[in-house]
């Protein structure tokens, strides 16, 4: 293909529907958020359980999704942000080769406590660090080279440098003026899941900073305690990669 989709891989609570909302400020690319997280709730080939009372609907089964991405790709300047446990799973050479992938990771630090005050049932395979090094490892494997890596600390201390810094990795225009937006107007704009609830911050922001939020801590609670030991590894090693280390 001769354009290839832009993809923001990434965990939950990462920023991640931050990034993707700085993207559309843009006016170039036409942005389109989780669409995998309906397969992987709302499909036939649903892999959690977590709307039961949901009827499967086979517009969301994995190779629609994943045709209907094709087609828009076709007229459109495409940016996706989504999460690799939602999907991968379906990942092989011909989806690799579609995407420029580029990802972003944040400290399971700061990212669990916020995730288990959503979801106190969360488990591992929900956390998403360990598809999303497998996700890192595919492309680097098919392409021979490593991906970009953001971290989000690093994005909110040095928002302007970051993103400068991967628009000319990719290959793409940087534009200042997208650093600083207006709040989403509804909810439908940024979220897809539960109303919108999980991202009351974005509701109210007007460009990348830092929440203060009374969380438990990681060594408070042994559920926290034992998920952060189990994600960790996966994201030293993804923050190796990360893009002030690669100047």
């Amino acid at each position: 293909m001769d354009q290839k989709i832009i993809a923001l891989w990434s965990t939950p609570r990462s920023r991640s529907t931050a990034f993707m909302w700085m993207i559309k400020q843009r006016g170039d690319f036409l942005v389109l958020q989780e669409p995998f997280g309906r397969s992987a709730y709302y499909s036939e080939e649903r892999i959690f359980n977590r709307v039961p009372n949901i009827a499967p609907q086979a517009e969301y089964n994995y190779q629609n999704v994943w045709q209907d991405l094709k087609v828009k790709s076709q007229n459109n300047r495409l940016f996706i942000k989504d999460f690799p446990f939602y999907f991968i799973q379906i990942v092989n050479n011909e989806f690799i080769d579609y995407f420029q992938h580029t990802f972003l990771i944040r400290n399971p630090d700061q990212m669990l406590p916020s995730y288990y005050y959503k979801m106190p049932d969360l488990d591992f395979e929900e956390c998403g660090y360990k598809q999303l090094f497998e996700l890192f490892n595919k492309v680097i494997e098919r392409t021979g080279k490593i991906p970009v890596v953001i971290n989000a600390d690093d994005l909110v201390e040095n928002t302007t440098d970051i993103v400068k810094e991967y628009c000319s990795r990719i290959g793409i225009p940087f534009i200042p003026e997208a650093l600083d937006w207006n709040p989403p107007s509804n909810t439908n704009e940024i979220s897809w899941w539960d109303n919108g609830s999980w991202l009351e911050d974005l509701q109210i922001s007007y460009g990348f900073q830092k929440t203060e939020k009374s969380y438990l801590k990681i060594h408070q609670d042994q559920k926290l305690l034992s998920l952060y030991n189990l994600c960790m590894p996966y994201y030293e090693k993804l923050n190796q990669h990360r893009l002030l280390q690669r100047k």
